[in-house]
């Protein structure tokens, strides 16, 4: 280091003296401390660029240990005897708290959204556990009465009675565990499956829910889709609210003309479209306008936050969330959501 300003001395806390003749490797840390001198070796022998020109986040390190993001720019500047480089360094640990907050708030909307869809399922998850609950009480009953009559030769009900209510329990934990694993609050974490291996989680509420409102649920996920890369809960979550909104267009539809059409494809090398199609009214060109804004809803108790959210979730993962009206003179009614996930690219 040949030069050092002012603000150097209030980032670092060293005092000019302290750097002039130095490396300035000595302000990084860690790997960016390690492979600095290789960086610019390589740079001076083959024209490669790791940072000069290129600039980029590292470790920086303070006088007294403390370590801080920062972002350097370097530049270089030819003379007619030799080389030298100017680096600019911003601080960015107010910038990284910035990003942390928001995404931390991000994360909560997110969970509270999640309980909200579930919330609106609450009839159907009621419904759901009653069957199980109701059969328990009544093979409880009919095993106590064979129990009192102290006969030998119901031994055999009673112990088919047992083992319905065992079966019954099971079935009635297995919405519990369902739903559970739905709304628990849980760090984002990407890992890489398959379109059909994270609906495949859902279906089961999903078909649940359409089941309590009288509603045909068809899926086509092919299996041979490429992989991706995503949470998977939060795919699940873009999936269960496009499905809910189905459920919610089509109330004033005719029962036997109630569908939801669950489909996947390839639309691109690269990218993968998922469609929610139902046979409500479609969007009114009114809502068309503000339908994936926060807090506007069509609903009468809606938080208007479900579509804004996915929207969110989706664009995190690099893909693109949608609507169009259904062709009603191709005899289709309603309308189909959609979202598009990129696929893993094979370097």
């Amino acid at each position: 280091m040949e030069r050092v300003n002012k603000a150097t001395k209030r980032m670092f806390g060293y005092a000019p003296a302290e750097l002039l003749g130095k490396n300035i490797k000595m302000l990084m840390t860690g790997a960016d401390n390690a492979r600095h001198d290789n960086h610019l070796l390589r740079y001076r022998k083959t024209g490669k660029r790791k940072v000069i020109g290129v600039g980029r986040e590292v470790e920086a390190i303070r006088k007294d240990g403390s370590v801080f993001p920062a972002d350097i720019a370097v530049g270089e500047v030819r003379g007619p005897d030799q080389t030298r480089y100017v680096g600019l360094i911003r601080d960015m640990t107010d910038q990284r708290k910035s990003e942390e907050q928001a995404l931390r708030r991000r994360e909560e909307m997110v969970n509270v959204s999640r309980l909200s869809t579930m919330g609106e399922m609450a009839a159907a998850m009621a419904h759901e556990l009653n069957q199980p609950l109701t059969a328990i009480a009544n093979y409880s009953a009919a095993s106590l009465r064979l129990l009192e009559k102290g006969s030998a030769d119901d031994i055999a009900d009673i112990k088919m009675a047992l083992q319905e209510i065992n079966d019954q329990a099971h079935r009635a934990g297995e919405v519990i565990r369902r739903t559970r694993s739905f709304t628990k609050s849980a760090d984002t974490e990407r890992s890489e499956t398959t379109l059909n291996a994270v609906a495949k989680k859902i279906r089961s509420l999903a078909e649940m829910d359409s089941k309590a409102n009288n509603i045909r649920l068809s899926w086509n996920i092919p299996k041979d889709l490429p992989a991706i890369t995503v949470d998977a809960v939060q795919i699940q979550q873009v999936i269960l609210n496009l499905m809910r909104n189905a459920v919610d267009a089509m109330r004033d539809t005719a029962p036997e003309h109630r569908k939801i059409v669950v489909k996947a494809k390839l639309t691109a090398p690269h990218e993968i479209r998922l469609e929610v199609l139902d046979q409500g009214e479609g969007v009114s060109e009114e809502a068309s306008q503000d339908i994936f804004n926060a807090f506007f809803t069509t609903k009468a108790a809606g938080m208007g936050m479900g579509l804004a959210i996915c929207r969110t979730i989706i664009r995190a993962h690099g893909g693109q969330l949608g609507f169009r009206n259904n062709d009603s003179s191709l005899g289709e009614h309603g309308a189909t959501f959609f979202f598009t996930i990129p696929t893993q690219v094979n370097s």
